[in-house]
């Protein structure tokens, strides 16, 4: 049994949680404590922060092993300093990872002295993102506060309980969440003119729908019917759908727009679903996974074929295809009105 076979294992007796594993010390990146210039270095001269140098550590989420998983930069904000968007956006584009997210300290005047997030990709920030979440999770309980089992976070989507468990290194989040899925459909020739071989097969005919997890985080939902005959087939790069197709309600912003294929996997009679994945979008490219996409199809499949009031979970792999084979976890409650009432990451 291999290590994600011993958690999906566990995952089905107990509960979900989300593991990120730093890279080794003498791996870690730091302004302060790397003798050669750091690649954030080159930036700094222009931000001015207050000690001309910004603490920042590189991990990669959702994977027991170094090198796999989606990789992540946490920079650690000092007390009363606060860079501009434009400044975030510069050192985002400096590490080049798909996204880089700032750490605030913690504010005495916030509930439960939380600590802001702020999640930049290399087009922006975003409200939510789930490996920038977990990732800096993790970094603020392995090395910020030390010893911590419980700590609250916030961003844009709003505010986040963070379970940690100090022997497993493992992180488990309440996703802020505002479900929808959107009452326009895309067609299936939005995802078709980018993926040259399905658009040689006959597997998608139908309008594909369309979800957020909170308002700026869509994804166009894709079920393929094979792993092997069509998911690794797929063509990665930056265009997964149209996005000009993509038409969502009124009031919800096209912050981000993702296309999200996946494959079921597991037999309908299982405890937990077991998918496989890949997500594609412009500013991305392919992501070796996509916290907020994982929720996204959980929240819409739990709404498909879910029953009020009960719990559903999923055991999500993606990043296989890129070399950086990505653990998923994910757990939906819904309500006893047929809401989402509670996602856990």
């Amino acid at each position: 049994m291999n290590e994600y076979e011993r958690r999906l294992q566990n995952f089905t007796k107990e509960s979900c949680a989300k593991e990120t594993k730093t890279i080794p010390k003498s791996m870690v990146d730091s302004a302060t404590n790397t003798p050669s210039p750091a690649p954030i270095s080159a930036s700094l001269p222009q931000i001015r922060s207050p000690a001309n140098a910004l603490s920042f550590a590189t991990v990669d989420v959702f994977t027991t092993s170094s090198f796999k998983g989606n990789q992540l930069a946490v920079v650690e904000l000092p007390a009363g300093f606060d860079p501009t968007p434009e400044m975030k956006h510069t050192i985002a584009r400096e590490f080049n990872f798909s996204e880089t997210v700032f750490v605030y300290p913690t504010a005495p005047d916030t509930f439960e002295d939380s600590r802001r997030l702020s999640i930049f990709t290399l087009n922006g920030e975003l409200p939510f993102a789930g490996h920038p979440v977990i990732g800096a999770a993790c970094h603020i309980c392995q090395n910020v506060e030390v010893g911590a089992n419980k700590i609250y976070l916030r961003c844009l989507a709003g505010l986040i309980q963070v379970q940690y468990n100090q022997d497993e290194r493992i992180a488990e989040i309440q996703v802020p969440h505002e479900v929808r899925i959107h009452r326009q459909p895309v067609s299936a020739r939005a995802v078709l003119k980018s993926q040259s071989y399905l658009s040689r097969t006959s597997i998608i005919t139908s309008e594909l729908p369309v979800a957020s997890i909170v308002k700026g985080m869509s994804f166009v939902l894709v079920n393929l019917p094979s792993t092997v005959s069509h998911l690794e087939k797929l063509e990665g790069g930056p265009l997964g759908v149209d996005v000009s197709s993509v038409h969502l309600d009124e009031k919800w912003p096209s912050t981000f727009i993702g296309c999200y294929f996946y494959v079921i996997e597991s037999h309908p009679s299982e405890r937990v679903v077991r998918l496989r994945t890949r997500m594609l979008e412009a500013s991305v490219g392919e992501d070796a996974a996509t916290g907020s996409a994982a929720c996204t199809l959980a929240c819409f499949l739990a709404l498909k074929d879910g029953k009020q009031g009960k719990t559903y979970k999923y055991a999500i792999e993606q990043g296989v295809e890129m070399g950086r084979a990505s653990e998923i976890f994910v757990i939906v409650t819904l309500g006893l009105t047929g809401v989402v009432h509670k996602v856990v990451l």
